[in-house]
């Protein structure tokens, strides 16, 4: 076994001077724990078996030795599993309320043109609602650039403070989005994710809690932080997924975010409050301006008035205000008169500009 660490320590001194790429030996020979990743917990198990015959002899010599140990390096990160097409995902997961297993899926559409690699924007649906093809198409046509996916909440929803749903839907979508990215048409650098009401408090949760590695821009659509997420001049979640929100903890920075809600929303109060869905949220605008913070604002938050009303000339129409911060790389909307549906009164032209404005942004 010293031998083995030794021989390890001499390849990967030698491969720290050469950068490692994904390989495109696909099928994951070397993936020992069928993670779909080739990591550091491989090469654990490999050494397990350094010196004799088994499941780690990857080039069939007859002996796990330091020739399977390069192979391991040369596969190094996700593992390829070709192109993706359109398809429903699968992930199992176990917890308190499936013990058994149960089996979280994904719908996916892929671009009908164009090889790629093309962006991603994974699609959070509301509360009752699901991850079907309707959905899949609520952003309009400018989201037809991307691979769209579209998962589905336990219980038709998503787990961020009062749900009925006790699911680990962080883990879920870290699992969602590592398997994402062993597809060759995947473009890893552009994964937007997307949330609608009880989605987009998902997409809050997620941007405290998930690296920028998983997903680089996000959208929140009629949903703010609620105040456990942000207080005290803090964000908060818990380290062993549940809804405690009671350990500090410091957000990935360098996203782009959107969001739009609606002063009228008689379910997700504009101005913050208590909901009765059974939470407490934030105001709309410190929400969004908190998380600018963490993008790099280092000026104050807007005042409500400061806000830029839409001209019809300007990229959105008159019943819109606008707050950017960053230079643009984090912007609210505020849709006067708009309820949780972003409709005013009895028009919906306003929540299908809302989409386009919302599918233009994380797409540009």
């Amino acid at each position: 076994m010293k031998k083995a660490y030794a021989v390890l320590l001499v390849l990967l001194s030698t491969t720290m001077l050469m950068p490692l790429t994904r390989s495109a030996r696909a099928q994951c020979l070397t993936d020992l724990d069928n993670n779909s990743q080739i990591d550091g917990s491989d090469i654990g198990l490999l050494l397990l078996d350094f010196g004799g015959n088994g499941t780690a002899d990857f080039d069939n010599s007859g002996l796990v030795d330091s020739a399977d140990i390069s192979l391991i390096l040369l596969d190094w990160g996700p593992c390829s599993n070709g192109d993706l097409t359109s398809t429903t995902l699968s992930i199992t997961q176990t917890w308190s309320q499936q013990p058994s297993g149960y089996s979280r899926t994904a719908k996916v559409i892929v671009p009908a043109s164009g090889s790629g690699p093309h962006p991603v924007v994974i699609m959070l649906h509301g509360n009752g609602g699901t991850g079907d093809l309707r959905f899949l198409d609520s952003l309009g046509s400018t989201a037809n650039s991307a691979i769209r996916v579209a998962p589905n909440g336990y219980l038709n929803s998503w787990n961020v403070h009062n749900e009925t749903s006790k699911a680990p839907d962080v883990a879920f979508m870290c699992d969602l989005i590592a398997l994402l990215k062993t597809y060759d048409n995947v473009d890893e650098g552009r994964i937007s994710i997307y949330g609608d009401s009880n989605g987009a408090g998902m997409v809050n949760r997620l941007l405290i809690e998930l690296s920028a590695f998983d997903f680089q821009r996000a959208a929140c659509r009629v949903s703010q932080m609620i105040t456990k997420m942000y207080h005290d001049g803090s964000f908060w979640f818990n380290a062993e997924g549940n809804n405690n929100y009671d350990q500090m903890i410091i957000p990935a920075s360098g996203r782009r975010i959107i969001s739009i809600s609606g002063t009228n929303d008689s379910l997700v109060p504009y101005t913050g409050g208590y909901s009765n869905v059974g939470t407490t949220f934030m105001s709309c605008q410190e929400s969004i301006y908190r998380l600018a913070q963490r993008m790099g604002e280092t000026g104050s938050q807007l005042s409500d008035g400061a806000g830029i009303p839409g001209n019809n000339t300007n990229g959105y129409s008159n019943l819109f205000v606008k707050y950017s911060y960053v230079g643009g790389q984090v912007v609210h909307y505020k849709l006067i008169g708009g309820n949780h549906g972003l409709r005013v009164g009895t028009n919906t032209a306003y929540s299908t500009e809302a989409n386009n404005l919302i599918a233009t942004f994380l797409l540009q």
